[in-house]
């Protein structure tokens, strides 16, 4: 797996990897590579998220904190 993949290449990437497991095509050793490289997908994907809800909270309550001081003056 590529490290700098973005949320969208991730995403697209365990998409094809559920679409293919599901098809129920795949030998067992095959499967189960699949679901290490879909687990690592997954967690890079919940980091990313994580990571931009954290930042929107910031900019959030940076926002009403200059709210606040802007009403104030």
């Amino acid at each position: 797996m590529k490290q700098k993949l973005s949320f969208e290449e991730a995403a697209a990437r365990l998409e094809e990897i559920v679409g293919t497991m599901e098809s129920g095509e795949t030998s067992l050793e095959e499967s189960l590579k699949l679901f290490e490289e879909g687990s690592a997908l997954s967690s890079l994907c919940y980091r990313k998220l994580t990571e931009a809800e954290q930042k929107v909270r910031e900019i959030t309550e940076m926002d009403q904190k200059e709210g606040k001081t802007d009403e104030q003056d």
